[in-house]
């Protein structure tokens, strides 16, 4: 009898996914700025950093965001993710509905 164990991938994690995961923003929160962030214009050729936006908005202090972005960026060692559900069948919907609106052009 053949069983079959989950298979252990890396995925790609980002600094706001990061912050939602660790608890420090809610998942509100890292929709919203995410949102924000994908509208805004580039600067130069680059978007602006996900976490001027979420000072910008008022979810964390600067400190605690350059603070979250050391650990970020040089405390991580590699994690092993195992999933069940293949990335490609998993949801990308939110837990909770999100209401957005569109502003009419002037």
């Amino acid at each position: 009898m053949e069983t079959h164990r989950p298979v252990a991938t890396l995925e790609p994690v980002r600094f706001g996914e990061f912050l939602r995961d660790r608890h420090l923003i809610s998942d509100e929160q890292w929709l919203a700025a995410l949102a924000q962030h994908w509208s805004e214009p580039l600067i130069g050729k680059k978007k602006r950093r996900i976490g001027i936006t979420i000072v910008e908005n008022g979810y964390l202090p600067a400190e605690v965001v350059e603070s979250e972005a050391r650990v970020f960026h040089d405390d991580l060692d590699v994690v092993e993710v195992v999933e069940v559900l293949p990335r490609s069948e998993r949801t990308t919907l939110p837990s909770v509905p999100v209401t957005m609106s569109v502003r009419p052009e002037a």
